[in-house]
């Protein structure tokens, strides 16, 4: 029974002290995000809602993104990212690894 008790009040520790410490800010949530910069791609050989879901899924995956807004009827691609953590070559890229042409960004 003592044992049980020990074992006990010593689980609630560790899960008290595991729960502190994941309480606690990291550096990167105290540092201030960067204003967020939205540009509009202009996107060639995008043809169905597949291509806008294989893009909004690829561009998504960078970090810092925000939203991704894909359009086969304009051909464009509407992005809102923080520039602190990505830039808009990285979104070009992403873009282009789908197997998409980025003719020119706005």
């Amino acid at each position: 029974m003592k044992l049980t008790t020990i074992l006990f009040a010593l689980s609630i520790a560790l899960l008290t002290a595991c729960s502190n410490s994941a309480k606690q800010p990291t550096e990167q949530s105290q540092q201030a995000t960067a204003e967020p910069v939205e540009v509009t791609y202009h996107v060639e050989g995008m043809t169905c809602d597949h291509c806008e879901q294989s893009i909004q899924k690829g561009v998504s995956e960078l970090p810092g993104i925000q939203s991704v807004e894909a359009s086969h009827e304009d051909s464009t691609t509407v992005v809102i990212y923080d520039p602190s953590k990505t830039d808009s070559t990285a979104i070009a890229e992403a873009i282009e690894k789908r197997g998409y042409t980025v003719a020119t960004s706005k």
